[in-house]
């Protein structure tokens, strides 16, 4: 089971995710939300992370040219996609980058799920229907209605998962990977101790 904690924003952050060790570590590299970060301050980020550790870039809404030009200078791993990308923009990113991209995707109907399975990303990010927000909002996705389609390529789970509920998550949906936010804070700020307890009931250690 892969992990990613994502909106990492403070070198106090890094510091807890090299403890903990998921395999991915997500930055906000669009402006306007929460979590945002400046360029400057993702360079110091991934400068600190271990190297086991993989740097996703998250962007919204961007160009391509924005996008291949970070992700250059940041030396992302990944690129991950969170606004109304297109088709076309995923597979330019992939030839122009050589990098995985991935797309997260709000299923809230069947249609949408159906739909999900012709996007021509590396891996897909899915989600709960969140309105207006952008990622980190804590709404979980309908599970029962995940669990309905036969997925047979990569794909997190997101929204809204925490230690109280990442097992039954888990077990119902069956993804292949998890992706964290606000499950991870408290007060609004990453926590270690939120981590760790996710990384034993995941990987028992």
């Amino acid at each position: 089971m892969k992990i990613k904690f994502c909106g990492i924003r403070r070198l106090e952050d890094v510091a807890a995710v090299n403890l903990c060790q998921p395999d991915y570590m997500g930055m906000i590299l669009s402006g306007g939300f929460r979590r945002s970060i400046s360029q400057e301050q993702a360079q110091r980020l991934v400068q600190e992370k271990s190297d086991a550790i993989a740097a996703v870039g998250v962007f919204v809404n961007e160009s391509s040219e924005t996008i291949c030009r970070m992700a250059e200078q940041l030396h992302l791993q990944v690129i991950q996609l969170h606004g109304n990308e297109s088709a076309e923009q995923i597979q330019t990113l992939q030839q122009k980058t050589g990098l995985p991209v991935w797309k997260a995707l709000r299923i809230g109907t069947l249609e949408e799920l159906e739909a999900a399975g012709t996007n021509p990303a590396d891996c897909l990010i899915l989600e709960g229907e969140t309105g207006a927000g952008i990622g980190g909002t804590g709404v979980c996705a309908d599970w029962e209605l995940l669990a309905r389609h036969s997925w047979n390529r990569p794909f997190f789970l997101a929204g809204g998962l925490q230690p109280e509920n990442v097992l039954e998550a888990i077990a119902t949906v069956s993804p292949t990977g998890v992706d964290f936010s606000s499950g991870i804070e408290e007060d609004g700020v990453k926590s270690l101790r939120r981590m760790k307890q996710l990384m034993t009931l995941i990987r028992g250690a």
